[in-house]
């Protein structure tokens, strides 16, 4: 399979599984943790703040275009999503909260693009779109798991629940360090025209 072919392929899509299953829970959290701070219909306003900011993220590194490599890129989004949920965890208030969920975003919105840009330099051309979809499917599966876990066995402590959510992003940044460090079998990125970059 093409992306157990390529080390970092297999890198982004196992960092971005473990990234997922806690960010699958994140819906529930967040409702959770606004009735914990005696404001129960906040919860849709913490994950419109998530998700305006993963839009904001994705335009400002489409336009910008910045020059670091998108493996770098994809750690920073997950670093950068671990802390700032760890942040709304501690936040002394909603706004601040809020304003954490909104950070947190933004830096899933980098995540997101720099793990196409990953998909789309290492997966060869014929199975390019194999890879995207599996590494979707697997994502997608994996945040499923991770509502599902979070509605089975929640601690029953909001804020105890979104530090392991903010917990698995940091852990998926050693993942993915850990599996491109592995000595091992890799395919050199692929250009547009099909052929191996070197």
């Amino acid at each position: 399979m093409a992306v157990r072919g390529s080390r970092e392929l297999r890198a982004i899509t196992a960092a971005t599984c473990l990234a997922f299953l806690g960010l699958g829970a994140l819906t529930t959290t967040a409702v959770q943790l606004a009735d914990s701070q005696g404001r129960p219909g906040a919860g849709g306003w913490l994950m419109t703040a998530f998700a305006a900011g993963a839009l904001a993220g994705s335009l400002a590194l489409a336009r910008l275009r910045p020059a670091a490599a998108p493996q770098r890129l994809a750690m920073t989004g997950l670093a950068g999503t671990g802390l700032a949920l760890a942040a709304a965890a501690l936040a002394p208030g909603p706004l601040v909260c809020a304003t954490a969920f909104a950070a947190a975003g933004v830096f899933d919105g980098l995540l997101l693009t720099a793990t196409l840009r990953l998909r789309a330099d290492h997966a060869p051309p014929h199975r390019r779109t194999q890879v995207f979809t599996i590494g979707a499917g697997l994502k997608i599966s994996a945040a499923a798991l991770g509502a599902a876990l979070a509605g089975w066995a929640g601690s029953g402590s909001a804020t105890g629940d979104l530090a392991a959510i903010a917990a698995l992003q940091l852990m998926a940044v050693a993942l993915y360090a850990g599996i491109r460090r592995r000595p091992g079998s890799g395919t050199e990125p692929v250009v547009a025209d099909g052929s191996v970059s070197r």
